[in-house]
């Protein structure tokens, strides 16, 4: 993979981590309503809650704000397009945590939707996945390991 095509993607990636925050991640049905009016709604029957990434938290040991969890996977992107334009000098450790922290976290959110009985995904939370996972991809693609193996490559079909 080129830089252009590795910028172009990141920024591509980027441009979804924004786009995601406002569409809907998943939606929870039969909610319950906490407090004195609670009881009230409640028993109107179910209700549906629309869960963004802008109001919504994923509670795994402690509470995350989704849109901190966006910020992290846009965080990977960014640091590689810094490392990519050679202006900065950004760790390779750096860049593979942030992203596969980031990658983890927004899967773990996916794979809480999908296993929840009350819950199903929503098109916000494929979008912020696409946009934790294309930094790993940008990173594994310009691995030392994938470059020499394509350099070898190069030489075997001249």
């Amino acid at each position: 993979m080129t830089q252009p095509q590795k910028n172009t993607a990141l920024a591509a990636a980027i441009l979804a981590g924004l786009l995601s925050l406002p569409l809907t991640w998943m939606t929870i049905q039969n909610a319950q309503i906490q407090g004195g009016f609670g009881n009230m709604f409640n028993s109107l029957g179910g209700i549906s809650l629309n869960v963004t990434g802008l109001n919504g938290h994923v509670r795994f040991l402690f509470k995350t704000p989704i849109w901190l969890i966006v910020c992290m996977a846009m965080l990977a992107n960014v640091l590689q397009l810094m490392a990519g334009s050679k202006s900065f000098t950004i760790p390779r450790l750096i860049q593979w945590a942030t992203a596969m922290i980031a990658t983890a976290w927004i899967g773990l959110t996916v794979i809480l939707a999908i296993s929840s009985d009350q819950a199903t995904l929503g098109i916000g939370a494929l979008v912020g996945a696409m946009s934790a996972a294309i930094p790993v991809v940008c990173l594994y693609l310009s691995s030392p390991e994938s470059e020499r193996q394509s350099s070898t490559g190069d030489l075997n079909t001249i």
